[in-house]
């Protein structure tokens, strides 16, 4: 069974934050036309009965759950299950924290887990197998509940995963915050007789930091007063350089967009 939509709580489906996916692509579309959602756009999404029905009427193979700085929190385990198929020790410990709603991702190796609460970002890849996020993002939702099947509030859930698996964040005495230490940094090479590289280089990037790694160099750019257009230049140079295979030039366009929406 890939999924089953009775399973999805209530807390998601009342929410019009639904967009849908053919198997094997992790591109957003709208429900009702074919055309790329974006994340980060509302006007792209619709109705959680909208997305069901594309999905169940064959026109998509699966629908999404977009996060949208509201209060629901993802967390993606990338391996959720060991060689001999049980959960992993990983797993276990992140969701013996949240004791909220969990499910299989569509392969079958991962699991997500959605709890009430927010982060102090709008979300992190570890690059070590733990995504989690609030905003920005979307996952595509099976229903294959493992274990838990409600969500719940809980903060401090929340705070200890941020803790033990994101060590770019510190704790203070108000809670936890994001250290300044980009996640991504370019490399400026040292001047060559009396030659000076203006440009720098980009380090290569891994497929799965790719999305973070330019949304990273973006908020470096738009914070040191790069306009919008010199930011989106800059992240299409990055992406041809560092990134292999590169990122679809709309997914440049959403993260370009997504950071110049705040202010510097």
């Amino acid at each position: 069974m890939r999924y089953n939509f009775d399973n999805i709580p209530k807390e998601l489906t009342d929410l019009h934050q639904w967009v849908c996916a053919w198997d094997g692509s992790k591109i957003p579309m709208r429900a009702n036309e074919k055309r790329a959602a974006a994340s980060s756009d509302p006007t792209t999404w619709c109705a959680f009965e909208e997305a069901k029905e594309a999905v169940t009427g064959g026109r998509y193979d699966y629908l999404g759950f977009v996060f949208n700085n509201n209060g629901i929190v993802g967390i993606d385990i990338d391996k959720g299950f060991d060689e001999n198929g049980f959960l992993s020790d990983l797993s276990i410990d992140i969701m013996k924290a949240c004791k909220s709603f969990t499910e299989k991702s569509k392969s079958g190796h991962g699991i997500h887990i959605y709890i009430k609460g927010t982060l102090p970002f709008g979300g992190r890849n570890n690059r070590n197998g733990v995504e989690i996020y609030q905003t920005g993002r979307f996952f595509i939702m099976t229903g294959r509940c493992l274990v838990y099947d409600r969500i719940v509030e809980d903060q401090a859930a929340i705070d200890y995963v941020v803790e033990k698996y994101f060590p770019e964040v510190e704790k203070t005495s108000t809670g936890i915050s994001v250290k300044t230490a980009p996640f991504y940094t370019p490399v400026f090479e040292k001047p060559s007789g009396q030659k000076i590289s203006l440009r720098p280089k980009y380090p290569k990037i891994t497929p799965g930091s790719r999305n973070q790694s330019l949304t990273s160099l973006a908020g470096q750019l738009h914070s040191r007063g790069y306009t919008k257009e010199q930011i989106y230049k800059e992240l299409l140079r990055c992406n041809q350089e560092a990134c292999s295979p590169p990122l679809p030039t709309r997914e440049i366009e959403s993260i370009v967009n997504s950071v110049t929406r705040y202010q510097r």
